[in-house]
């Protein structure tokens, strides 16, 4: 008969949660002026920089506008230099009491409205300039880029026609919920405490997959929402973690692992010496008189393989972990402690 003294030792305990993943950060491209589409200069799928181009609009009507308000700046400026001329004439005519105080009054005003006429064309200029420029659609974001959703000649409404779409995935970001439960739990233990939502840092947590559960991603816990949700009674948290090998994509799901309440000199037992009737959870002990006894216990959370137990043994306890089957209360046995030599533990275990 094989038996297994209790682990004590400090023990974290993990939460699961359900999570989905979202990018860093997304864009959806617009025109900010319409016109007819004159190139795509990109392939989809590619990863972009900010500041590459994208698209250009037919930039011809663009150029004639600013052609045009160019043509006006100069004609303002020039009623400046003549309004300035005139009021100079005046000031001069004025002194000498040639003209009266309603000339200069007059001469005064043309060049006040000279100066209001000059400043209305230099901002035509800045906006006909802009507009031109936004003909150049550029990236304003680094990341991978969807396919062009229009094609070159189609019409294009300023703020209305969906051009593309960039997803910087270089990082990503799990969202799941707690519950008011847990929301309290998680405030008596201190974990909103080690969360600085300013610096980006927190507690680490980790990461599985649905669909890739044979890997393990580590993020930073770094955020919480500042009320829980009317709606859903929930408080939303979120995770960063690093996706510099393009693992993770926006919209997978996942299950995160969050560390909560710390369990200080835990007796932990393997989950496979305790058994089930209709009573209660239990487990075999070799007393010390070398004969089986059945001991129920208060079993508490899962840790890997070990189970915690609340009550029930203690870390002297001679806890049956192999020939279960032949652990008949009150049979007298030849206990031997368990071994992590593999021929030993074999030999145990027939």
């Amino acid at each position: 008969m094989v038996f297994e003294y209790p682990v004590v030792k400090d023990v974290v305990l993990w939460d699961e949660y359900t999570a989905k993943i979202e990018a860093i950060a997304s864009v959806d491209i617009r025109a900010l002026v319409g016109g007819y589409l004159k190139s795509v200069n990109f392939k989809e799928g590619q990863d972009v920089k900010k500041g590459d181009l994208l698209f250009v609009i037919d930039p011809r009507p663009y150029e004639a506008a600013l052609a045009s308000a160019e043509a006006e700046l100069a004609e303002a400026k020039a009623k400046v230099e003549l309004a300035r001329t005139n009021l100079d004439r005046a000031k001069e005519l004025y002194a000498a009491d040639v003209v009266a105080k309603e000339f200069l009054d007059t001469r005064n005003c043309e060049m006040l409205s000279s100066k209001a006429i000059l400043a209305s064309a230099e901002a035509k200029v800045r906006n006909a300039a802009l507009n031109l420029e936004y003909t150049s659609i550029r990236a304003p974001m680094s990341g991978k880029i969807s396919e062009a959703y229009v094609d070159i000649g189609n019409l294009i409404v300023a703020d209305q026609t969906k051009l593309t779409r960039i997803v910087d995935n270089s990082s990503v970001q799990a969202y799941f919920e707690l519950s008011e439960r847990d929301v309290v739990a998680y405030r008596d233990c201190g974990l909103f405490e080690k969360i600085n939502i300013s610096a980006g840092t927190g507690p680490t947590i980790k990461l599985i997959l649905f669909e890739h559960n044979d890997k393990v991603y580590q993020g930073v816990l770094n955020y919480y929402d500042n009320e829980i949700s009317q709606e859903s009674a929930s408080l939303t948290m979120r995770a960063d973690f690093d996706n510099s090998k393009k693992q993770l994509s926006s919209g997978m799901y996942g299950t995160v692992y969050v560390p909560g309440y710390t369990v200080k000199n835990a007796v932990l037992v393997p989950d496979a010496a305790i058994g089930t009737d209709l009573m209660s959870r239990y487990v075999m002990v070799v007393g010390d008189d070398n004969k089986v006894k059945y001991v129920p216990v208060e079993v508490g959370r899962l840790v890997g393989k070990y189970a915690i137990v609340n009550s029930g043994v203690s870390p002297k306890d001679k806890i049956v972990v192999a020939g279960l089957h032949r652990a008949v209360p009150g049979i007298l046995v030849d206990p031997v402690q368990k071994t992590n030599d593999p021929v030993q533990k074999a030999n145990d275990e027939k």
